[in-house]
């Protein structure tokens, strides 16, 4: 269970911090592009993570935790005790990445 925590939680950290390599977007179009549902894969495992306007839930799981947009580029969530801070940055509508300190998250836009 523990090494599952963590996988979700290194999910979760790199889903959240991304480089900027795609389109730039104003906050209010980043905050309304990230609701939904994603998709990931992490250690061979797919994860489906839905965005609500201040919740993330890991479908698989049944868990969610909040999070919060700090300004255009950077939420912050908070997740078995954890506060996180990561950079959100689109591809396109339908790609994300994240990168964090677990290392960088390719989500893509389930329908």
């Amino acid at each position: 269970m523990m090494n599952l925590t963590r996988a979700l939680i290194t999910v979760a950290l790199a889903g959240w911090l991304a480089a900027c390599t795609g389109l730039v977007e104003r906050e209010a179009d980043k905050q309304a592009l990230i609701l939904g549902t994603w998709q990931a894969e992490f250690q061979g495992q797919h994860v489906t993570l839905h965005y609500d306007e201040d919740e993330i839930t890991v479908r698989e799981f049944g868990i969610s935790f909040p999070y919060e947009w700090l300004d255009e580029n950077h939420i912050r969530l908070y997740f078995v005790g954890q506060e996180v801070t990561s950079e959100v940055v689109f591809e396109s509508p339908d790609r994300m990445i994240q990168t964090g300190s677990g290392g960088e998250q390719v989500l893509t836009r389930l329908p």
